[in-house]
């Protein structure tokens, strides 16, 4: 039996926080960034390995800043919360990255977090050790697609 104090969804979501996205293909573009906008959650940032290919979803989604580098956007003071969706093999350095900011709060990677259980399980551990949230997003875990 679950605790009386248990709930699976918190009636009070804290909508201030900027976040910044780091990508801009099909999974950011048409996914996140417009449960986002549904959501009323602000996306102050983005970034891609192509800044074009950025701009063109940034005017899409009315995003204000356009940065050349994910590095540069996670530098970024305005972000918060960085919504991580680049190849796993990139992954781990732009969260380790993110991790030593003192503006960042949070991180949403994608699966895979890294090319091996090993380094998934460092990069857990350093999130922990920094007091910052790392999430991995599982979304279709489930899904007979996905099996």
């Amino acid at each position: 039996m679950a605790s009386t104090g248990f709930e699976p969804d918190v009636k009070v979501r804290v909508k201030d926080y900027r976040i910044g996205c780091i990508g801009a293909g099909m999974i950011m573009a048409e996914c996140h960034l417009a449960a986002y906008a549904q959501a009323g959650f602000p996306v102050v940032a983005i970034a891609s390995r192509t800044k074009a290919n950025a701009a063109k979803v940034a005017d899409r989604w009315h995003i204000p800043t356009v940065h050349d580098t994910p590095e540069q956007l996670i530098q970024d003071d305005r972000v918060e919360i960085v919504d991580l969706a680049f190849p796993p093999d990139q992954q781990p350095a732009l969260i380790r990255h993110a991790l030593k900011q003192k503006h960042i709060k949070a991180i949403l990677a994608q699966k895979p977090l890294a090319l091996s259980v090993e380094e998934a399980v460092r990069l857990r551990d350093e999130a922990a050790a920094s007091g910052k949230i790392l999430s991995v997003n599982q979304n279709m875990r489930y899904d007979q697609s996905m099996r």
